[in-house]
């Protein structure tokens, strides 16, 4: 009988990424269209933005084209508030709703 014992390689755990892809964003564009008032409360309620944030959303996108919403979303997450914007800036026969989109996030 030898006097050495052989051990076993333990095999390598398999690690899975389960953390949530949080690289999304959501764009809200300007239009000439949608009353100013009701992009704010859409912003609001959509995004839980405070109304001093969304108003100052709501600028920005008004003076540059485009502002950011929200950031670090995951794909869903911006997806569903995207489209709520859109939803709740939709008045039948006024304005056909802001343009809002999610996209991914390049910072």
């Amino acid at each position: 009988m030898p006097d050495t014992v052989t051990i076993p390689r333990p095999r390598p755990v398999e690690v899975r990424d389960t953390a949530p892809d949080r690289g999304w964003k959501v764009l809200l564009h300007n239009d000439d269209v949608t009353p100013f008032d009701v992009v704010i409360f859409a912003l609001q309620k959509a995004a839980g933005l405070s109304l001093e944030v969304a108003e100052m959303v709501a600028q920005e996108a008004h003076r540059t084209g485009t502002a950011v919403v929200r950031r670090g979303l995951t794909q869903e997450d911006a997806e569903r508030i995207a489209g709520r914007l859109v939803a709740l800036t939709t008045i039948d026969g006024i304005c056909p709703g802001v343009d809002a989109e999610a996209v991914v996030d390049d910072a």
